[in-house]
């Protein structure tokens, strides 16, 4: 099966997306060819000799217009990555009238793009690459910190950190940018609390997750202000911090109750929760090793760019 990948266009992460992406094709039983989004037009005749089966991109509305059109007149059908969802539902309903696959990296959203009529609508996680993010063997038995966050502060994660913060029991680190605009105060109040306000590289974030008892992994809230989800649809799946931090063979707490395949996460409900069953979980390391290793083996047998292939071509071959 030929497959044309399309970058893109977003900056950031996304850029180390698709090199993952790519890679994860070469020793697959994918013939592809890639084309970076900037020069689409003046490749069209390679992309015509190629003649692909379909045509995959993530979320898709950097990719000019005419280009989709283009696609659709000659028959290569599209399929798009929607790997902001829910959280871009505005900006990727716009895109599905050229699609016929839709992929997202959340339940909560199937049914909105099935209303918009897309026929083919498929729950596809982004993976975690298992050659940055693995298990430490031997597994450290002593950790640097009790509990670290890393990512963006969004209300929920700062009320988690606050929350804490504020029982002056745990060597507590949070990394990510913006920060320290919330704990620059907190950092002269706590002297166990280590702030990383530096941009990581995912080497640095697996570092940071192997570094650290328990990793707190709360969502990115369906509500935030500068989300671009009109409709409100409420994320129902895990993030891909959570696999990245289950293949770094890490304990996590993460704020929500996932269903099959990953069912084995522990969660909390709410801060007073958090703290009990952050008081729990320091204190039983044989507790947090069966959870840690049940995460490590649903994510890594499933969920990584090595099967990436293998689970897009079992959904595509039965589609189009």
């Amino acid at each position: 099966m030929k497959l044309l990948y399309i970058s893109s266009g977003y900056g950031g992460i996304y850029r180390t997306f698709d090199q993952w992406i790519e890679e994860s094709f070469i020793d697959s039983s994918f013939s592809y060819l890639k084309i970076e989004r900037e020069s689409l037009l003046e490749h069209m005749h390679k992309i015509r000799t190629f003649s692909p089966d379909f045509a995959f991109m993530m979320i898709g509305d950097h990719v000019p217009k005419e280009v989709l059109h283009q696609f659709k007149q000659e028959k290569i059908p599209i399929i798009l990555w929607m790997t902001e969802d829910p959280f871009y539902t505005d900006v990727s309903a716009t895109c599905t009238q050229d699609a016929q696959m839709i992929l997202t990296i959340d339940e909560g959203v199937l049914p909105f793009y099935k209303q918009l009529g897309v026929d083919h609508v498929h729950y596809f996680p982004i993976p975690t690459n298992t050659r940055i993010f693995q298990k430490k063997m031997p597994q450290a038995e002593t950790f640097t910190y009790d509990i670290a966050l890393v990512g963006y502060p969004y209300p929920n994660r700062i009320k988690a950190i606050d929350a804490l913060l504020h029982q002056h029991k745990w060597r507590i680190l949070v990394a990510g940018k913006e920060w320290h605009r919330h704990l620059n105060k907190s950092r002269r109040r706590y002297r166990d609390l280590t702030l990383v306000t530096n941009w990581l590289s995912p080497k640095q974030m697996a570092e940071m997750y192997q570094q650290s008892a328990i990793v707190l992994n709360p969502h990115r809230p369906a509500q935030f202000v500068y989300n671009r989800n009109k409709a409100l649809i409420q994320n129902m799946s895990l993030n891909n911090r959570a696999f990245d931090i289950a293949a770094s063979g890490s304990f996590q707490l993460t704020d929500m109750n996932p269903p099959d395949p990953f069912s084995s996460f522990a969660f909390y409900t709410h801060e007073d929760d958090l703290i009990e069953q952050t008081e729990y979980y320091v204190s039983n390391v044989e507790k947090r090793k069966a959870i840690a290793l049940n995460n490590y083996e649903q994510v890594v047998h499933w969920n990584t760019f090595d099967t990436l292939p293998y689970r897009l071509y079992e959904i595509v071959k039965s589609a189009l």
